[in-house]
């Protein structure tokens, strides 16, 4: 008997898209085997010959709840083969990992993966027999189902024929089989669940087509992120999504997705997985998609089934999945809070009723503090108020905040102040920020004609800034057309600066404007070593004509260190760090900006994840004085107390700090329950400076900086949080302060609140924006 005191037990979350054991971590070549690319149909093909039972992964994802998941083939070609369904725990061998299908004495359950769109596409670009374009996907569909109905067709007459006994004994050849083609044959039989891949309508449609033809049924569109264009046929032919809250944006088929779409799809009455496609994204925070599909609307009880009861029903276990019934499987959660609150935690993960992940009793203790919230939060507003607030106003009084990091001298507070307050601005400057003090200044305001706006639950906070790998340079990373393009790495002579490229349209930096981030930091692209000069600009500015457009145009000087970097120049990791070492000392002559980064006028942003990589920075620094940041750092845990002792500030990206997709981030922290901390909390212990960033090439969760924040700096401390995602950067790249400021109406730390106006540059430049900046 456990005394969980009131705490909140789920069953265990199940993952429908997972590729978790054929795409181990850290990805090696060796174990990459996720899809048969021999040709662009490969039915025969079964995850279940490729599966590593010794996957990192496996108890990691475990310990973010996910009991059980299906583990499909890849999606470079059009039918990659059958997947299979393991228990998240850890064995010697697959068989110990799955689940007893057969256990009722029927026909097992079985689950085929196809794919159309752009993946197909690319990988059989230049192949002579393979589709380059969507008409021959659809051929070799076609090809392929009129390859097993032929077969099924020659199966039906043998077995009609043997069916009486003179027939039978006019058989003259065994019972027709095919290893190249049964599977199919299998589906069109309706002994297989078949699970497409595919983001845009033309793609889900052609699939239907095919389906009718054919005669099969289909179980769920996977990604499908353009499925709320076509509910009401999905609908009428009972399939299921399975798709993302938050990621989209890197090609064109999942560019411009709608925040709302796992809103829209619930409410039209489809059921609704969510997935993190591991390791595309990191499934142990398989919540975290529940959790911001909940924020956009998604209702809390759907939210709930969308990775737990509905993917079992997807998977046709739901018998014995998905639920805490008498008879079916003891896979458990106990949670720390709310499971869609910011930074949830299992404190315990249960699967068939054994533990595989227990919290230390420390974080069982805290779990206790009222700050560990056990009721759902709200989910944003979509709907924009009635309101006074205008765009272009220089002259403004706010009332109804309840807090602000804003002081008034329109720079940020060490700490908060709380009350009944009102912000006073005149002439595009905060003159008064307070409750009663503040009466006499807004009265004056008001005698003026000044407009007065009221909000409600406000909060008010300088704009974040954050650093990111491409944003105003790339908008479709797999379009080159859309990018500014990459330098090879080596332009010492002549640093490029991302100040003459930075492209200020695009939905990527709307959204993020729109989220509450007014400025990014983002250096010249590379495919080597040196990346050049970064620039803070303003992510809200038209163009780069606009007043205040490019607010530093020399932030800090870009390299990265590691396999990424590898180029004809710099080769090896060693002649990466010799190469950085001469250019801050002997080769400092080369150009200005390396004599500023040697006396430490400019920061030197070294991006790496290997400890050892980062310790040789630190020696660096001893070495030459220069002002060394690391960005990355998925291990600078390992080295924390000798990168406080240097002064080496961590730009964490992601901001949990640990996703080991490759080798040199292999000894990352992968968190609660497994261990105590995160990698940037034993950062920010041990006395680093720390802020958090985004180095993700697809672009897409700048604007999620605050709740990671949050979520880094722990429940209820949000000065900390707020440091991580504006002041720390300041200081770490020692760039001018936000004079920008800020209105939320509900806590920005959690989920639910809004952005109900963005001040800058002297005057208000959004009231209440459409988050998806369309």
């Amino acid at each position: 008997m456990i005394d969980l005191q009131g705490r909140i037990v789920t069953p265990g979350l199940v993952d429908a898209h997972s590729h978790v054991g054929v795409r181990e971590t850290p990805q090696l070549w060796a174990t990459e085997d996720v899809t048969e690319i021999s040709a662009p149909v490969t039915p025969w093909a079964r995850a279940i010959d490729a599966f590593k039972p010794h996957d990192g992964a496996i108890p990691v994802i475990a310990s973010g709840g996910v009991t059980t998941s299906l583990v499909l083939t890849g999606a470079k070609n059009q039918i990659s083969g059958e997947g299979v369904v393991v228990k998240m725990k850890q064995a010697n061998s697959v068989r110990g990992m799955l689940l007893n299908l057969t256990e009722s004495g029927g026909k097992p359950q079985r689950y085929l993966k196809m794919a159309m769109g752009e993946n197909q596409k690319r990988q059989f670009e230049h192949v002579p027999s393979g589709p380059s374009t969507r008409l021959g996907e659809s051929y070799w569909f076609r090809k392929a189902y009129d390859n097993a109905r032929r077969l099924k067709q020659e199966q039906d007459r043998w077995c009609e024929i043997a069916s009486t006994t003179k027939g039978f004994k006019s058989i003259t050849r065994e019972y027709p089989r095919s290893l190249e083609w049964q599977t199919l044959v299998d589906v069109l039989r309706g002994d297989v669940r078949v699970n497409v891949h595919g983001y845009e309508t033309e793609d889900i449609l052609a699939m239907f087509d095919h389906a009718d033809e054919f005669g099969f049924n289909i179980t769920a569109l996977h990604h499908a992120l353009h499925a709320n264009l076509v509910m009401d046929q999905i609908k009428a032919r009972d399939i299921a999504v399975v798709g993302f809250s938050d990621s989209w944006g890197d090609k064109k088929e999942l560019y411009n997705v709608s925040s709302y779409f796992p809103a829209r799809i619930a409410e039209y009455g489809l059921p609704l997985a969510l997935t993190r496609d591991h390791p595309a994204e990191h499934g142990q925070w398989l919540v975290y998609e529940a959790q911001i599909a909940h924020h956009f609307g998604l209702s809390t009880d759907s939210a709930i089934a969308s990775i737990i009861s509905i993917p079992a029903r997807i998977l046709g276990l739901d018998n014995r999945l998905g639920f805490i019934r008498p008879g079916y499987d003891a896979d458990l959660v106990v949670w720390d809070r709310h499971p869609l609150q910011v930074g949830a935690t299992p404190l315990e993960v249960y699967i068939d009723g054994n533990s595989v992940a227990h919290a230390p009793d420390g974080l069982w203790k805290a779990s206790e503090s009222g700050n560990f919230v056990r009721e759902a939060p709200i989910s944003r507003p979509n709907a924009s108020p009635e309101s006074t607030c205008r765009v272009g106003q220089s002259d403004i009084i706010i009332r109804g905040l309840g807090m602000s990091f804003v002081g008034a001298d329109g720079l940020r507070m060490e700490q908060p102040e709380t009350g009944n307050l009102t912000v006073v601005v005149r002439a595009g400057r905060i003159v008064c920020i307070g409750e009663s003090r503040c009466d006499d200044v807004a009265r004056r305001a008001v005698e003026d004609n000044t407009l007065v706006v009221d909000v409600e639950d406000g909060y008010m906070l300088p704009g974040l800034t954050i650093v990111t790998r491409q944003h105003g340079l790339t908008e479709m990373r797999q379009e080159p057309s859309t990018s500014d393009g990459a330098s090879a790495g080596d332009e010492f002579k002549r640093p490029l600066s991302t100040r003459f490229g930075i492209k200020f349209d695009g939905v990527h930096l709307k959204r993020a404007y729109k989220a509450g981030v007014t400025r990014i930091v983002t250096p010249p692209l590379t495919n080597g070593f040196f990346h050049g000069i970064s620039t803070l600009f303003r992510s809200g500015a038209k163009s780069v004509l606009d007043d205040g457009a490019i607010a530093e145009p020399s932030a800090a000087l870009h390299f990265t260190i590691g396999h990424d970097g590898k180029s004809a120049q710099t080769p090896s990791i060693t002649s990466q760090i010799s190469k950085l070492h001469d250019l801050l000392t002997v080769g400092k002559h080369l150009h200005p900006v390396y004599q500023s980064a040697a006396k430490g006028d400019i920061a030197v942003v070294v991006h790496t994840n290997n400890k050892d990589v980062i310790a040789h920075m630190i020696a660096l620094k001893k070495d030459t004085g220069a002002h060394i940041v690391i960005m990355g750092g998925s291990e600078a845990h390992l080295v924390a107390a000798e990168l406080a002792e240097a002064d080496v500030p961590v730009i964490v990206a992601p901001f949990w700090g640990c996703e080991p997709l490759f080798w040199d981030a292999r000894n990352c922290l992968p968190g609660p329950p497994l261990v105590d901390r995160l990698g940037p909390q034993l950062l920010i212990d041990a006395g680093v400076k720390v802020a958090i960033s985004n180095w993700d090439d697809t672009n897409n969760h700048i604007r999620n900086s605050i709740w990671e924040a949050s979520w880094v700096a722990g429940p209820g401390n949000r000065s900390l949080a707020l440091d991580l995602v504006s002041k720390n950067i300041e200081d770490i790249l020692q760039l001018p302060r936000s004079r920008d400021f800020v209105i939320y109406e509900g806590d920005p730390f959690n989920f639910g609140a809004r952005v109900a106006m963005i001040f800058e540059e002297g005057k208000v430049q959004s009231c209440y924006p459409d988050v998806d900046g369309i």
